[in-house]
């Protein structure tokens, strides 16, 4: 059964291109393009993966985090922005040890693979 993986990025056509990539790698993909959508897949489903934009309106990417982080403890979720600093900006709000990684804009999607791959011991899942 092939890994499953969440996006919820509202720059759509970002979170289209790399739902596509991230299927053709074999992954189960779902994406939502706000933060309330995303809220509710979190709620409603179980993913290996969650890639989480950082700011968006709504609830943020820490907000989603932590929702995540409520149903499963040891999910693996990736923080996606391309604010400058934005490490610190985690460490402040006492989140970045909860991460798996943080993603910054603009990325090699080669690379957030690679990223993933590591999480999950190189096991994709798909045939």
């Amino acid at each position: 059964m092939p890994k499953k993986i969440l996006i919820v990025d509202d720059d759509v056509g970002l979170a289209e291109e790399m739902a596509e990539i991230l299927r053709d790698e074999g992954y189960w993909v779902e994406s939502a393009s706000d933060s309330s959508q995303g809220e509710k897949l979190i709620k409603e489903n179980t993913h290996d993966i969650y890639l989480l934009d950082y700011k968006m309106s709504g609830l943020s990417g820490v907000d989603l985090l932590r929702k995540v982080k409520e149903k499963n403890s040891n999910s693996a979720v990736f923080i996606i922005s391309g604010r400058p600093f934005i490490e610190k900006l985690l460490k402040e709000e006492n989140v970045l040890h909860l991460l798996s990684g943080v993603v910054k804009k603009p990325f090699e999607i080669s690379d957030l693979i690679t990223q993933i791959e590591t999480v999950l011991g190189n096991e994709r899942a798909g045939p």
